[in-house]
């Protein structure tokens, strides 16, 4: 059976940069309306969902590795709002949940964005019948969204940050060998 862990430091790296990657390409497509950037926008948000769900799973197998290794790697402390908030204070807990709520808001936005281009695209006319999104609403709908992928990108910011303060801080995943 594969070790999922030992993958983990390779998978994180692609949704740290698709997720902000495709909101970044969908508000250049509030700037300018061109389909390529929404398209490549809903591609890149599935390609860094997917990733981001098979981070999380490599990052379960990795917690299991350094507790198994060290038994109070869930004891390491981390002061601050948001430490308090999403991991009762423990530094692995709050990357492990700040990770989940990432994936899991970016979820929303993805089945959101579906849902905007369902209700506003001709193209899909024909299978919701007569119901279309009022011309009015579809652009502060679009405004929205950016907005909250934008703020969305804090999530993915500090997924990493903590993340980093495991590895670089407190060594947890850092094999003996390599540090000799």
């Amino acid at each position: 059976m594969t070790d999922l862990a030992q993958y983990h430091p390779l998978l994180v790296h692609a949704p740290l940069m698709l997720l902000p990657t495709a909101i970044l390409l969908r508000v250049l497509h509030l700037i300018w309306p061109k389909a390529g950037f929404r398209l490549t926008a809903i591609v890149l948000l599935v390609a860094g969902i997917g990733l981001g769900i098979l981070s999380e799973e490599s990052g379960e197998a990795a917690e299991h590795v350094a507790e198994a290794r060290s038994a109070n790697v869930e004891d390491i402390q981390a002061t601050g709002t948001i430490p308090e908030m999403f991991g009762e204070g423990s530094l692995l807990e709050t990357h492990a949940s700040l990770a989940e709520t990432t994936v899991i808001v970016f979820m929303l936005l993805l089945i959101s964005e579906a849902m905007l281009l369902f209700l506003s695209q001709p193209l899909f006319a024909r299978w919701r019948g007569s119901f279309s999104l009022p011309s009015g609403l579809h652009k502060p709908l679009e405004i929205g969204w950016v907005v909250v992928g934008v703020a969305a990108i804090a999530l993915v910011v500090l997924t990493g940050h903590y993340g980093g303060k495991l590895v670089y801080e407190h060594g947890i995943g850092v094999s003996l060998s390599a540090m000799q």
